[in-house]
């Protein structure tokens, strides 16, 4: 079972996601770079920095003479987007995991890998709270940076998809974690991919 995870900034995806990697013993993956990425010529703070992004156009974007003759001439972002495809399809072929964010659906989709495509979502108000919390900020800061990241997710998923983020007619369920709470949405999605993996509901 591969299970790709889209979420909104504040929503607890992350946490629903480890939660359920973990209750259904598998690997998860979330901010997984490419390992030997300073193996093809950028030092790993750019590529990290370049994670989730796209290139703006808006500014000069450096083109790197790397290693692999592919690569070469391409934006920081989109190396990441390259090796992380690559890493993703890689991964899910050896066996059941979940993914978090990297337009890891769409990926595998194209490459024709059998998945779970599941959206996380919640009122701005809750996810503002949220990150307040977490992060200690202040309601002004909370605000700005929900509304930061989210535009940046939409931003980088629309750019290397051509589709529209959070739209529900891309995923196969779409769940409002402040309904439930962080533990028990991943814990119904556990019930979800169980009753899946014994046949109790087909994918079509």
């Amino acid at each position: 079972m591969i299970i790709c995870i889209g979420r909104e900034y504040g929503s607890g995806g992350h946490n629903i996601g480890r939660r359920l990697a973990s209750n259904l013993n598998i690997p998860y993956y979330d901010r997984k770079l490419i390992d030997a990425a300073e193996d093809i010529g950028i030092h790993r703070s750019v590529l990290e920095k370049a994670d989730e992004t796209k290139a703006s156009l808006w500014r000069d974007t450096p083109q790197y003479d790397v290693s692999e003759v592919r690569l070469r001439g391409m934006s920081a972002n989109d190396i990441v987007f390259q090796l992380q495809s690559e890493w993703i399809y890689e991964t899910a072929s050896k066996g059941s995991c979940v993914f978090v964010g990297r337009c890891a659906d769409y990926v595998l989709e194209q490459t024709g890998v059998p998945h779970l495509s599941i959206f996380i979502t919640a009122p701005f108000e809750d996810r503002v709270s949220r990150e307040m919390e977490r992060q200690k900020l202040s309601e002004k800061e909370a605000t700005a940076q929900v509304r930061k990241m989210d535009k940046q997710r939409k931003s980088y998923y629309s750019y290397y998809t051509k589709r529209s983020w959070g739209d529900p007619h891309d995923y196969d369920l779409c769940i409002n974690s402040s309904s439930y709470g962080i533990d028990t949405t991943a814990d119904l999605l556990t019930l979800f991919v169980r009753s899946l993996e014994e046949g109790r509901f087909t994918k079509k």
